[in-house]
């Protein structure tokens, strides 16, 4: 179990590269995937950047004793706006199929913990008044498009891509892109290697034991 611990924390240390790459995804995953049924992905993005630096800017969130409703706060609008269905399939590419139906969603609920707990977590301890700019979209399909944005660090831009679906009129994210680094590309080298070694439900196991770390 060692090896694939090191490995999970090697996919961390990749997409924590630098402070603005935990910021600019923990902003990306927030704001830029809140719930949108009329509007289309940029709109999105501008709605939603609102509603993420009002939960992170309420006084009354800022004693010790309150952040854990905060993180609540910030969980349900990620839950809401970002497909982790989507991204843990992407993400297990053809392994996922080597997962029982029942197995699929214990894998989605324990991965999805995983990643809101430690980016959430980051984005609160490292938040200091950046901003997110939303540059437009492109289209690549009636159903899928690309939100381009940046992170404005010290007053430096850092480019942001937000890649999302539309499911029954809705648009949500399912991959982000911080300085050129896609936390499904990390995240499927990773568990790829693991697989070598370890059946599916030791991988639930897995990840289940580094949620609260």
């Amino acid at each position: 179990m060692g090896l694939s611990i090191g490995m999970l924390r090697q996919a961390l240390s990749h997409l924590r590269l630098a402070r603005v790459g935990i910021v600019g995804l923990g902003w990306a995953v927030l704001v830029l995937s809140g719930p949108a049924f009329a509007a289309g992905p940029v709109e999105t993005c501008r709605q939603t950047i609102a509603e993420g630096l009002r939960i992170l800017n309420d006084p009354h969130d800022r004693s010790p004793e309150r952040k854990p409703l905060q993180q609540e706060r910030l969980w349900a609008v990620l839950a809401e706006g970002f497909d982790f269905t989507e991204f843990s399939k992407r993400v297990l590419a053809e392994k996922w199929d080597a997962f029982l139906p029942a197995q699929r969603i214990e894998f989605v609920d324990v991965f999805s913990k995983f990643l809101g707990n430690y980016y959430l977590a980051q984005l609160r301890k490292h938040y200091t008044n950046e901003t997110v700019t939303c540059r437009g979209q492109e289209m690549i399909g009636p159903a899928r498009a690309v939100v381009k944005a940046d992170v404005v660090w010290m007053n430096r831009p850092f480019p942001v891509e937000v890649r999302m679906l539309k499911h029954a009129g809705r648009w949500r994210a399912y991959d982000v892109s911080v300085i050129g680094f896609s936390a499904i590309a990390i995240y499927r080298a990773q568990f790829r290697e693991i697989m070598r070694t370890h059946s599916p439900a030791q991988v639930i196991a897995l990840v289940r034991s580094r949620m609260d770390e």
